[in-house]
């Protein structure tokens, strides 16, 4: 990884991936923000720039597919993770097609979301 700071920003309803990515890259020079609603996750990307988004799909699936629908309009460089419970998983292609670079249904566990967050990073340096 490259020596600049990381900043990813985690849209979860309540919390799990953020502190545990916060453990993962405790030795990388990496930022893990934290959000619970659309609204908050809309300000905060406004605000800063982030390389990396998170989202668990569980936590407001119609919010979700309205907020990706209006970001893809706007364009981005933040590459747009998605986990989602097994029985959302027909909705991988849609979501995608509203521009979400991944899609994960399967159990993940922490080292692979980070080991996923490194893979956008290594595709945009």
């Amino acid at each position: 990884m490259s020596e600049q700071t990381r900043h990813v920003i985690v849209f979860e309803s309540q919390p799990f991936w953020a502190p545990e990515l916060q453990r993962q890259f405790l030795d990388d020079d990496v930022h893990v923000r934290t959000c619970r609603s659309i609204n908050d996750l809309q300000q905060r990307l406004a605000k800063q720039t982030y390389d990396v988004c998170i989202i668990d799909l569980s936590a407001d699936l119609p919010g979700v597919l309205r907020w990706l629908g209006d970001w893809q309009i706007r364009g981005s460089h933040t590459a747009i993770l998605v986990i989602a419970a097994e029985e959302q998983k027909s909705l991988e292609w849609h979501v995608r097609e509203l521009g979400a670079s991944s899609f994960a249904t399967e159990y993940v566990t922490g080292i692979q979301v980070a080991g996923m967050c490194r893979k956008q990073w290594n595709k945009t340096s």
